[in-house]
């Protein structure tokens, strides 16, 4: 499955990207699939998930590395989809809460390619900061209970 969201991603970065030539004009268009809601249960959260919680195994084999470099680069990488043009609620906050998503994901990434566990244990605050932030200003009713 991560292939396929990985492959989506690139899609989606390349559809940006203005040194790409598209072949037809539709296929710069960049056309939404998922919702936002769909976005953040389905690639962030179970992606900070893991990074929130890579400590809990520390003796990781080869395939836990691997695991982890890949969900640390979908969040990275989904932060990208968050700030584009067809997405961003606004040019401000949201894309300054977006970026602290993505130097997270770049960060933990970064560290799941060296085997660096204290290293990805060591973003849990950042990558916090990250989510509260975004959900404190966009997610209504957040911290209020009913």
């Amino acid at each position: 499955m991560r292939p396929l969201v990985l492959f989506i991603l690139a899609g989606a970065v390349l559809a940006q990207d203005p040194s790409a030539k598209p072949q037809a004009a539709e296929a710069a268009a960049i056309k939404s699939v998922g919702t936002m809601s769909e976005i953040m249960l389905e690639m962030v959260y179970p992606t900070s998930t893991e990074i929130f919680y890579a400590g809990r195994n520390e003796t990781k084999t080869a395939k836990d590395w691997i695991d982890l470099r890949e969900n640390a680069l979908v969040m990275a990488e989904s932060a990208n989809l968050l700030m584009a043009d067809n997405r961003a609620r606004d040019k401000g906050q949201w894309m300054s809460d977006a970026k602290l998503l993505r130097d997270v994901g770049v960060k933990a990434y970064a560290a799941a390619k060296e085997k660096d566990l204290p290293g990805i244990l060591a973003l849990n605050a950042e990558l916090y900061e990250a989510c509260q932030s975004c959900h404190e200003h966009y997610r209504p009713g957040y911290r209020r209970r009913l």
